[in-house]
């Protein structure tokens, strides 16, 4: 027993020594944030490639990047703030992200339903500008300030109400004002468009370098076991609750956070994958939050590169002194392996040469004399590659690891040609088969346990038999069949049937176990071909011939039979069609908006609730939850409600462009199925209706005596009115001119800092930037003197040179021309002058330049144009302004120039430019102004009578 024990401490030892150290260092305390470490750890996944891994729980005062950078661990986890690091030039490398929205969120207290409402109140934030990077991105977004307070990091203080709201994990702090009945509202980050990472695993980027193969070994083993501990959620509970709990966090707890981060990981999904157009947004919104001058300009680099870097570590160390290796070539497995010109061939050779050229292999081939001599060959260890070795296969070696598959096949019953195809499976009774493997024997008997089937390694033994119709068929893989048919004879024999469709038997390579990193090099090789290059392989070495002996009087029968089967089957895709049809016309002609959800996500709609939403197709909402249309706010409301049918309740709902609307909802779920019914009517002008008379009943008498008073001052009020109504005008008209310099300025600040960033900055672009901007900050204050006077029946005239005019006005919009690439004509005699009031003709013309360009950019015209003419006669000047945007629908061409009409979106469009124009035209030039639809855009002509 001694002994033993001496033997047991030696040997673990020893084993213990195989294992390479290496440590994480976890953001928190451990909970089932980090369950995926745990288990990857507690069922040996790490162990399995050779790791011993530290899981070191958080502590005080730990800096994350440092600990990294300064290798007090290997690993780190951390959120989106590690984009900052590594754009102030930490030497970083993202692994792949456990969520792929980031838990963190904010919750306020009740009775702040709204975003708005937390401006300067008290939140609890923590005290590094990094932590909730999301968070501040949200708040800035909406030019929300508020007054910061310490995070505790519990939800005492809130409940309390000694803070306004609190930065949370969607995870943790819900369940716990849940479980003491706290009301509360969610300001997710996501749905305000701020969708980040949530843990991220890294490494220093010299860690990753030194060490390509445990960094991927770690990656792989932590993804298998956050696989494990998502799909098995009561046993990692249990285990966590027993071993990984200094929280004393309670089972419900657990579930709760364990089903939160399952639904923010993109499990079964896109879990661990990062994209490169998402860190890079988010390193923008990082660098707007933050400015400054960061040391790196770009974030190409941040994702680790698992496979080019393992490719070089192979190609420099292991390669380097092993680059021969010995592939033992099946016999009679021709078109999947074979030998041509002393290398491999067939499907499995196409592939193997690539990887080899890829990686510089040198491959030796030993082709075996027959099946017997392969199995030696395999067993005896002389091969480092096998071509091909099918599903468990390569288990009876004991030797022989499996590569990832890279071949398809299904097993074919091969008869003589006399035979009938099998129509049903029910042909394999009372019959007798041969294949040659033992593991097509083993598949069969698994899927059709009645089957009679013999090994025969001998297929010219196994043919005759069937010649001889000493058995009713041998079976084969369907891609090397076609060649044992053309070997014994196309006259003979045929195929007649498929076996196990819906699971077909995998190929893969196999690579002795004495060398792993042979194992990986070919999977990394194998990463190189998609599905489409794998079947092009296959089809490329296919043998297709058949023939058929045709029985014509069946195929008249199978024919007729057909016809029937057709006629029955349109005749009842016609009624189906029709009440199809039907009730679809029933759901359009309700009032109601109707919504049919399965499983939580939209699968039908009518066209009223299109309507009331503001979408337009069907295809913008399909798929969507509940969740997708409500108020943040109300989001947990929802959640209630959802579980049952329910009584009509009032919700408020978000359109497609934001808005929000009251609206009365009623929800059915059907028995016995996961779908559900809901119904929606938009009551927003009923509740608007009833807050107004809720407003004018209150203090009715007060109301009745003050209009009483209105009345005694009608003249006075009625001459503040008119100028109030002309001061709005003249507002709307200034706000609607200011927009575009406004932009200008905003485009020029943009590019100023973007310029001071790259160190592209120097006085002489300075210079040019400060002029831009005394442009049009000029610009603004005479528009504001132009419209000073705009209503006065006299302006002082002035001569002007049209061209002049035109170009200065140009001016202003260039640069917004230049960013969306719209070219910018114009034909005009530099002679040509007028008497008239310049600032209001050049108004007119930002006016229609203006309206041109917005259309262009909305209907995204590829060559943007917008032409200016100019015609002069003894009577009358005339301007033309054409675009090639595709012109107006012609219903809307007499009504352009009205008041308040516009063809863009209601956000984008006021409908006074044009109207001004028309006023200005007739107004202080006696002239007209017409569109008309021409070419491929919308012409647009003013015509004005010369006067002096």
């Amino acid at each position: 027993m001694k002994h033993l024990f001496i033997i047991f401490i030696i040997s673990s030892f020893l084993y213990s020594n195989n294992l390479k150290s290496v440590s994480i260092q976890l953001k928190w305390k451990h909970q089932f944030q980090f369950a995926g470490f745990y288990m990857a750890k507690e069922l040996g996944f790490y162990k399995d490639v050779g790791l011993d891994v530290q899981l070191k729980e958080f502590e005080k005062n730990i800096n994350m990047s440092d600990e990294i950078n300064n290798y007090k661990s290997d690993f780190g986890i951390d959120d989106s703030s590690l984009i900052y690091d590594k754009l102030n030039g930490l030497d970083i490398v993202a692994l792949f992200p456990i969520f792929q929205t980031s838990p963190i969120t904010l919750i306020s207290q009740e009775n702040f339903d709204t975003l708005s409402s937390l401006a300067n109140r008290n939140i609890e934030f923590s005290t590094n500008e990094l932590t909730n990077v999301s968070i501040k991105a949200i708040l800035k977004a909406n030019n929300i300030k508020i007054n910061q307070i310490p995070h505790t990091f519990f939800v005492n203080d809130f409940i309390a109400k000694k803070s306004d709201a609190i930065i949370g994990y969607l995870s943790n702090q819900p369940y716990y004002l849940d479980e003491k009945n706290i009301k509360y509202n969610i300001f997710n980050p996501k749905d305000f468009g701020f969708d980040f990472y949530g843990d991220m695993i890294f490494t220093s980027k010299e860690f990753a370098k030194n060490n390509p193969k445990i960094v991927s070994d770690f990656i792989k083993a932590t993804k298998k076991g956050w696989e494990y501990a998502f799909a098995n959620i009561p046993q990692t509970i249990d285990f966590l609750y027993k071993n990984y709990n200094p929280q004393n966090k309670s089972k419900s707890s657990l579930l709760y956070e364990a089903n939160v981060l399952k639904s923010l990981s993109g499990f079964g999904e896109n879990f661990g994958e990062f994209k490169e157009e998402k860190i890079k947004e988010i390193g923008n919104i990082i660098s707007l939050l933050f400015p400054q001058k960061y040391k790196n300009t770009n974030l190409d680099d941040f994702i680790w590169d698992e496979k080019k870097e393992l490719i070089n570590y192979y190609k420099n160390s292991y390669i380097k002194n092993n680059d021969t290796f010995t592939v033992c070539i099946h016999n009679n497995m021709f078109p999947i392996d074979g030998v041509t010109n002393g290398l491999p061939s067939g499907i499995s050779g196409d592939i193997l040469n690539k990887i080899a050229n890829q990686f510089d292999l040198k491959l030796q081939i030993l082709q075996a004399k027959d099946i017997e001599d392969y199995l030696q060959n395999v067993i005896s260890g002389k091969c480092d590659i096998l071509s091909i070795t099918a599903e468990n296969a390569y288990k009876q070696y004991e030797i022989i690891n499996r590569s990832d598959p890279y071949l398809e096949s299904n097993a074919v019953i091969i008869t003589k040609i006399d035979k009938p195809f099998i129509e049903s499976y029910n042909f394999l009774e009372n019959k007798k088969f041969v294949t040659r493997y033992k593991v097509f024997e083993n598949y069969l008997s698994h899927f059709y346990p009645e089957i009679n089937i013999t090994v025969n390694t001998n297929i010219e033994d196994a043919m005759s038999e069937l010649e001889n119709n000493d058995i009713d068929g041998y079976i084969s893989d369907n891609i090397t069949a076609d060649s044992v048919i053309e070997k014994f004879g196309y006259g003979k024999f045929k195929i007649s049937g498929i076996l196990g469709i819906n699971k077909p038997l995998e190929g893969a390579f196999g690579v002795i176990n004495s060398k792993p990193e042979l194992l990986e090099i070919i999977n990394l090789g194998l990463l190189d071909f998609n599905k489409k290059e794998l079947e092009q392989i296959k089809e490329k070495w296919k043998i297709s011939r058949y023939t058929t002996i045709v029985d014509y009087s069946l195929v008249w029968e199978i024919i007729s039979i057909f016809i029937i089967i057709l006629i029955f089957i349109i005749f009842f895709l016609v009624i189906l069609r029709r009440h199809n049809k039907e009730l679809n016309e029933w759901l359009d002609s309700t009032i109601e908006g109707i919504a049919i959800f399965e499983n939580g996500k939209l699968i039908k709609a009518n066209k009223q609730l299109l309507t009331i939403l503001g979408y337009e197709k069907f295809d913008e909402i399909y798929g969507k939850t509940h969740s997708d249309f409500i108020a943040p706010w109300e989001h947990h409301i929802i959640k209630e409600k959802i579980i049952s049918n329910q009584e009509p309740y009032e919700m408020t709902f978000i359109k497609k462009d934001g808005t929000k609307f009251d609206a009365l909802v009623k929800g059915h779920q059907m028995s016995g199925k996961n779908l559900r019914i809901s119904t929606i009517i938009d009551i927003s002008e009923l509740k608007n209706t009833q807050r107004k008379l809720k407003k004018l009943n209150i203090n009715l008498e007060q109301k009745v005596n003050e209009e009483i008073e209105k009345n005694k001052k009608h003249q006075t009020i009625m001459f503040q009115q008119s100028k109030l109504a002309e001061m709005g005008m003249m507002l709307n008209m200034i706000a609607h001119q200011w927009r575009q310099p406004l932009n200008n300025i905003s485009l020029i600040v943009n590019t100023i800092i973007l310029k001071q960033k790259k160190e592209q900055l120097n006085l002489e672009s300075l210079n040019k930037f400060k002029n831009d901007f005394q442009k049009q900050i000029n610009y603004l204050s005479n528009t504001i003197d132009d419209f000073k006077n705009f209503f006065k029946p006299k302006k002082e005239k002035e001569h002007f040179k049209i061209r002049d005019s035109i170009l200065t006005t140009y001016s202003l919009v260039k640069p917004i021309f230049d960013k969306n690439q719209i070219q910018f004509n114009f034909n005009i005699d530099s002679q040509i002058s007028y008497y008239g009031h310049k600032n209001e003709f050049s108004q007119v013309i930002l006016n229609i330049i203006n309206n041109s360009k917005d259309a262009l950019i909305e209907k995204n015209i590829e060559n943007k144009l917008i032409d200016i003419f100019v015609n002069q006669n003894s009577k009358d000047l005339i301007v033309t302004i054409k675009d090639n945007a595709k012109g107006v629908i012609e219903s809307d061409l007499e009504k352009i120039f009205e008041l308040y009409f516009s063809t863009k979106h209601s956000k984008n469009g006021t409908g006074l430019g044009l109207y001004m124009c028309k006023i200005i035209i007739q107004e202080y030039f006696y002239g007209v102004i017409i569109a008309y639809n021409k070419d491929d855009g919308l012409e647009i002509i003013i015509k004005i009578p010369i006067m002096e």
